[in-house]
């Protein structure tokens, strides 16, 4: 297999995304499939939604094309996925109840699919997870599939992390001959490609929870099968880095709610997206620095995949730069750096 084999499954996505996209935009209306405003939301008119059935679309027909092998599982629980997101859209779910729904579309998937079966030892070797196998591969599959969810709250943003992370994920799998995740990687690399013109700001159709859900999912199959799985495995700081944004994003709401004594899992408005609009930035302006420092993490993986010991210098810094910056911009509540910020406002 050569580089070229990568460019047609990208062609089929991007094509079938770029052309069932307006589509679903007209019937979004028509299936209840409308995001209203409220204090949440950055829309201030009410918008279609449910953009992952474009996503589902472009993936499952290029993906079927290039021969995916797991046929059933990957189609099986991503279809769950994408219907617990489009019900979402629709009328809203408890967390509970949502969190229930990726479970049972993640289990499809674990149980009958790939799993991951070894973490690398950064100092050498590798440790066999054995029973450990499942609950840890769920684990990482709900862990993105919630990431994804929580970023997605501007015109663009998650779907072009989507891109920058698939296309990263492409080189690891290629080098590490994992040539049916190259190809799937670059499968999600045409859908993201093909949905981004009708998402970006100013955003036609919205990607909605079943679309950054969906997103999610594929992007942890996709490590998984390119990166995580077997003995010729990469340390776990490499996937770590590509989605260093999206984690420094979650962690940060998990420790602002905790000490706001506030459910982890209720909704605010100091994301990073929410923070940085309020230091003046434009929507686009914002979309942009993340897909800067999106893309500067993913260089830092990429450098760490191919030498080991960059992990013990680039996780910490890189975690580190992540975390400074959230608290100068109030994501975290730092005392050292609290009062600071609040005299700079």
């Amino acid at each position: 297999m050569t580089p070229s084999h990568l460019l047609l499954p990208f062609l089929i996505a991007f094509g079938v995304t770029f052309a069932v996209t307006p589509l679903i935009k007209r019937l979004a209306p028509k299936l209840g499939l409308v995001d209203h405003p409220n204090p949440r939301r950055i829309n201030k008119v009410p918008m279609p939604t449910g953009g992952g059935l474009a996503v589902f679309a472009g993936f499952a027909l290029a993906a079927r094309y290039a021969g995916v092998t797991d046929v059933f599982p990957t189609f099986t629980a991503a279809a769950v996925i994408l219907a617990v997101g489009l019900v979402d859209d629709r009328v809203g779910l408890k967390a509970s109840w949502k969190f229930l729904g990726q479970l049972l579309g993640v289990l499809v998937y674990v149980i009958w699919g790939s799993r991951i079966e070894f973490v690398s030892n950064p100092f050498g070797g590798m440790f066999y997870l054995s029973w450990l196998a499942i609950p840890v591969t769920v684990f990482w599959f709900l862990a993105l599939i919630n990431l994804m969810n929580f970023i997605d709250g501007l015109d663009g943003l998650a779907v072009g992390i989507t891109l920058i992370a698939a296309l990263t994920l492409m080189g690891l799998a290629w080098d590490l001959g994992r040539f049916e995740a190259a190809v799937l990687s670059a499968v999600l690399v045409g859908v993201a490609a093909g949905f981004l013109p009708f998402n970006f700001n100013p955003a036609k159709l919205f990607l909605g929870d079943s679309g950054a859900m969906l997103f999610g999912f594929l992007l942890a199959l996709i490590s998984t099968e390119g990166a995580l799985k077997g003995a010729a495995t990469i340390g776990l700081s490499v996937p770590i880095l590509i989605f260093a944004l999206p984690i420094v994003d979650t962690v940060c709401a998990i420790v602002r709610r905790t000490q706001n004594g506030v459910p982890f899992y209720q909704a605010d408005q100091d994301h990073f997206h929410h923070r940085m609009l309020k230091l003046g930035l434009s929507q686009r302006q914002v979309v942009f620095v993340a897909y800067l420092l999106s893309s500067v993490s993913a260089c830092a993986a990429l450098f760490t995949a191919r030498h080991t010991w960059a992990a013990f210098v680039l996780v910490p810094l890189v975690g580190a730069g992540f975390l400074y910056g959230s608290a100068r911009v109030g994501m975290i509540q730092i005392p050292s750096s609290k009062f600071k910020y609040e005299r700079r406002l």
